[in-house]
C-alpha cells in the first residue's frame, strides 16, 4: 500500500521497495507497483552497485536525472539491461532504516529525463519512514507469534508427560489401606 501510494503521490511511473539480505550482500525487490518486466521484479543487486545498491549499502538518499549516463553508479551490465528493459531514466532512492540500521530502500522512477524537487524527496523519505516502521511491526509481530507457538507447544509437552506420570504413579503405587511389613 505504501509502494502504491507513493507512486500515485509522486506521479512516478513505477516504484519500488528493496529489502537488504546481509549474507547475501544484496539488497532484493520485495514489492513493485508499475514495473514492466518479470526481469526487474526479480533483481537482486549487490550492495553498492547501481542507484539502489549505493542507498542500500550506505542509507543515504540518492538521485539522478538521466540513470544510464550518470557515472557516479557502479553499472553491471544485468542492472542495466534490467534498467533499459523498464525504459526508466530518472531514479529518487531514499533508505529504510529501523533503529540506525538499513534494511532496505524505497525508490521512485520516471521513464523521461527530470530532476526530483526537494517536496518529492521529503515526501518519499516519509514514506519510507512508514515502510520501514510497518516492516518492523511485521516483523515483530512474527517473532511474537513464534514464541507464543513455542510456549504452547512446551505447555502441551509438559501435560503430556505430566499425564503419563500419573498414569505410572497409579500403576506402581500401593492400593489405599495397604500395609508392607
Amino acid at each position: 500500500a505504501i509502494v502504491r501510494r507513493a507512486r500515485q503521490l509522486l506521479n512516478a511511473d513505477m516504484t519500488y521497495l528493496s529489502l537488504n539480505d546481509e549474507a547475501e550482500g544484496a539488497s532484493y525487490m520485495k514489492v513493485t507497483d508499475g514495473a514492466l518486466t518479470q526481469e526487474f521484479r526479480s533483481l537482486r543487486l549487490p550492495l553498492g552497485t547501481g542507484l539502489l545498491g549505493l542507498v542500500a549499502q550506505t542509507g543515504a538518499p540518492y538521485f539522478t536525472e538521466d540513470y544510464q549516463s550518470d557515472a557516479r553508479f557502479l553499472h553491471r551490465e544485468f542492472i542495466d539491461s534490467a534498467v533499459d528493459g523498464e525504459r526508466i531514466r530518472a531514479i529518487l532512492g531514499v533508505p529504510l532504516t529501523v533503529e540506525g540500521k538499513v534494511i532496505g530502500a524505497l525508490l521512485a522512477v520516471h521513464r523521461n529525463v527530470r530532476r526530483f524537487p526537494p517536496r518529492e524527496v521529503s515526501l518519499l523519505m516519509s514514506f519510507a519512514a512508514h515502510a520501514a516502521v510497518a516492516l518492523e511491526n511485521a516483523r515483530l509481530f512474527e517473532q511474537i507469534d513464534r514464541a507464543n507457538r513455542q510456549v504452547r507447544a512446551q505447555a502441551e509437552a509438559a501435560e503430556v508427560a505430566a499425564n503419563a506420570h500419573d498414569r505410572l504413579t497409579d500403576r506402581l503405587a500401593p492400593p489405599p489401606g495397604a500395609w508392607f511389613p
